[in-house]
């Protein structure tokens, strides 16, 4: 439907925030108790805000408070903390007085009580005095978010009590939101950034227009209108295609404004079409996977980010106007107390557990803005490790391609600073800089480009994943290749291998692991300064901890550190290995632990294959892993004999008992032999992993040609191809003498069942 079609079809006012029959609806399920916590301190902060004669705004970045007086007047020039140029105070402002008139014209919209339309008209007629909204006169609006918030509050506001206004209030306060909200935004009508101040200006742009629209005034108002939703619609196609992202703080300021106003525009006019795009799909899943565990709402603080984020606008919405299921089961989790909970889940449905909405795929590629999260499960001592190796070089990017954190039983054990500080000197340098993150320096210089870096390779399962991360084009020319490569291994532990080539053998490269929590070495705990000879660091939480085990080279300085002026973030391992090569290797291995857990390792090297046999005492496992640094397939055999394969990289697991194979992967390959017996053959190079046991068996399998493939198994009773049984649709055939299954398979990816 286009944009002048849905707009002969707008809807009367209120159709903003709520609309008389959205009111109906919340009414009766208050009636019914339900959310009644929620509805009781929602009425009690809007008689707060009735009786409120001033309020405090504090600016913790510049350590600076604001006595806000009321009535409302325009604020003064403050002038620049030290440090700042054109520091962006009245943001903060307007956001407080959007979400007063927000809380108070839900009141009204509830109650009918006048008292809260009056506060809310006096809001809007003090606004309406301003000489504008903007902060700064020499920039107009340019840069700054006070204007985009000033004028969704005011349309709000106008919006809910339309019915309680006289005339010349009306135009009065109609003339504001127009020559102060909307005309500013002119200078906005070509550009199309995604950054999230524009997208948050034209969405202000459409929802101001949106709510004083009228036969009236439709003309001059169709301008602002055509170019803000052909804005949104662009935004939303770009997500789908765009490598840029500015971390989870910006992506849900920006999608919340989006999906405001696509919210906005469906109340108003009935068309859904920006509500039901594609985005939207995927936008909760970049949230649930970047998710920490713990049963905490904490979100991976890449780029300017913080670890506490409030998603319940954005989940509301999906879940009650899309029926997303993940989001359902988000504001069933964690918004419970949120006023977006009350307004905007009316008929949402039941809620889904990641686990099973995500069929168990506990690992998540997001390719396109060079995010991955390689987790264990959602629960309460599960982990997650996020990596980063992006091409986004937006204003709110950090010096910090192939970075990773760690999360474990709710607690940050390997972390990033967070938000940047703007100031300039050492707490900039370590919150922007390569240094304050898990990266490398090259003779102790970071990164000279954001962005520039992307995943080469990668692949999940939900017993094996691993993601490769390429920064080489964030250095300059010290760094002839870094691919930094993160295997996720029976959602036990991972693997870290970095490939490194210099310009210059003598070049001394250092790994950096950050953590704000005490670090040991042999029980002894390591101080700012200490070196230690030790292969095995914990860094240990108050509920869990991270053993990070330097397997290869065997001989590496290791070094704690702290950045001066920044030691409020915490302390950092430095690696060096102490070889003088032009290629270099280092290999790292991090078990994530919450109770005791015993585990042993060896390492063998033939550059470049690369062998480690991992023994999970405490669970009566063995791992044997076998990689090819170059990215080939290649014979690979274990010194011990028991496995040889034909392939990039592979890995297998004993059960201690009875000494049998349980789970594998065979990447980029094409046989896998165990103990002398062919485990799995193909006729071409395949990707496979999965796990046997008593009564069942499941495979995962990506094929890029048509392949025949050979299992080793007893015979199956019942076989599922992608959830259906097989019964004469796919080529399978069951060796009885040689004890194989025999599949032909055309390219694509498959996820095999088998029954015994």
């Amino acid at each position: 439907m286009v944009l002048s079609q849905s707009l002969k079809s707008i809807k009367p006012n209120p159709r903003i925030l709520m609309n008389e029959m959205e009111i109906r609806e919340i009414k009766a399920r208050v009636e019914k108790n339900e959310f009644s916590d929620i509805w009781k301190n929602t009425i009690k902060l809007a008689e707060s805000y009735i009786v409120e004669q001033g309020f405090t705004l504090s600016y913790p970045s510049c350590s600076v408070t604001l006595d806000i007086t009321l009535p409302l007047k325009q604020l003064e020039p403050i002038g620049d903390p030290p440090g700042y140029t054109d520091y962006p105070f009245w943001t903060m402002f307007s956001r407080a007085i959007e979400e007063r008139i927000n809380v108070l014209a839900f009141a009204y919209g509830m109650t009918k009580e006048i008292r809260f339309a009056n506060k809310v008209k006096a809001y809007l007629i003090e606004l309406s005095s301003f000489t504008r909204w903007f902060e700064f006169p020499h920039r107009g609006s340019e840069g700054n978010l006070s204007n985009a918030h000033f004028t969704i509050g005011a349309a709000i506001g106008y919006d809910a009590i339309y019915s309680t206004l006289s005339m010349n209030e009306r135009r009065k306060i109609r003339d504001a939101i127009f020559t102060k909200g909307l005309q500013p935004f002119k200078k906005d009508f070509n550009n199309h950034d995604s950054h999230n101040i524009i997208a948050s200006k034209k969405v202000a742009m459409f929802i101001g227009s949106l709510a004083i629209y009228d036969s009236d005034n439709k003309d001059e108002l169709k301008p602002f209108l055509l170019n803000a939703y052909s804005y949104l619609r662009d935004y939303l196609d770009n997500r789908m295609k765009d490598s840029d992202v500015e971390g989870l703080l910006y992506l849900n300021v920006a999608a919340r404004h989006i999906l405001m106003a696509a919210d906005i525009f469906y109340r108003s006019t009935g068309d859904d079409a920006l509500l039901k795009h594609s985005y939207f799909n995927f936008l909760p899943d970049v949230f649930i996977y970047m998710l920490g565990t713990g049963g905490k709402t904490s979100f991976v603080n890449f780029s300017d980010s913080f670890y506490s984020l409030d998603i319940s606008f954005t989940m509301a919405i999906l879940a009650s106007k899309n029926q997303n299921r993940i989001a359902s089961w988000y504001i069933n989790k964690f918004s419970n107390s949120k006023l977006e909970t009350l307004i905007h889940t009316n008929g949402i449905p039941d809620p889904i557990e990641p686990e099973i909405y995500y069929k168990n795929k506990y690992a998540n590629i997001f390719s396109r803005i060079g995010w991955a999260a390689l987790r264990s499960g959602w629960k309460e001592e599960d982990h997650l490790l996020a990596f980063n190796s992006s091409q986004s070089a937006k204003d709110h990017n950090h010096y910090d391609q192939n970075n990773f954190i760690l999360h474990v039983a709710g607690e940050w054990l390997i972390t990033n600073p967070g938000y940047q500080d703007y100031v300039e000197g050492s707490r900039r340098d370590f919150t922007i800089g390569t240094v304050g993150h898990n990266s490398m320096l090259m003779n102790g210089v970071g990164q000279t480009q954001m962005g520039s870096s992307k995943f080469v390779d990668w692949y999940t399962s939900a017993n094996f994943s691993y993601v490769i991360g390429d920064a080489t084009h964030a250095y300059d020319a010290s760094v002839s290749k870094w691919e930094r490569k993160i295997l996720h291994v029976d959602k036990s532990y991972f693997i870290l291998v970095d490939k490194l080539v210099k310009e210059k053998a003598d070049s001394i490269p250092s790994f950096l692991y950050h953590t704000t929590s005490p670090i040991f070495a042999n029980e002894k705990i390591l101080m700012a300064g200490e070196k230690t000879e030790e292969n095995r660091i914990d860094f240990r939480g108050e509920i869990a901890s991270v053993s990070l085990y330097i397997c290869y080279p065997h001989q590496t300085i290791k070094s704690i550190e702290q950045y001066e002026g920044a030691e409020e973030y915490g302390s950092y391992l430095s690696v060096v290995p102490s070889e003088k090569e032009k290629m270099q290797y280092l290999i790292t291995m991090l078990v994530p632990k919450v109770s005791k857990s015993d585990i042993s390792y060896s390492m063998n090297s033939n550059r470049p294959f690369f062998q480690m046999q991992v023994s999970r005492i405490s669970e009566g496992i063995t791992d044997y892993i076998l990689i090819n640094e170059d990215r080939k397939s290649a014979l690979q055999i274990t010194d011990n004999g028991v496995i040889c394969l034909h392939g990039e990289q592979g890995w297998v697991s004993f059960h201690l008992t009875d000494n049998s194979p349980s789970k594998f992967s065979l990447m980029n390959g094409s046989f896998l032999k165990v103990k002398d017996d062919t485990f799995i053959k193909s006729t071409e190079k395949m990707n496979i992993s999965g796990y046997f046991e008593e009564t069942e068996a499941m495979l995962q399998i990506e094929l890029h040609k048509v392949t025949q493939i050979f299992i080793k198994t007893a015979p199956p009773t019942k076989i599922c191809i992608n959830g259906e049984e097989e019964k004469g649709k796919y080529d399978v055939f069951y060796n009885t003498k040689q004890g194989l299954l025999e599949f032909n398979l055309k390219n694509g990816t498959y996820n095999v069942d088998l029954f015994f």
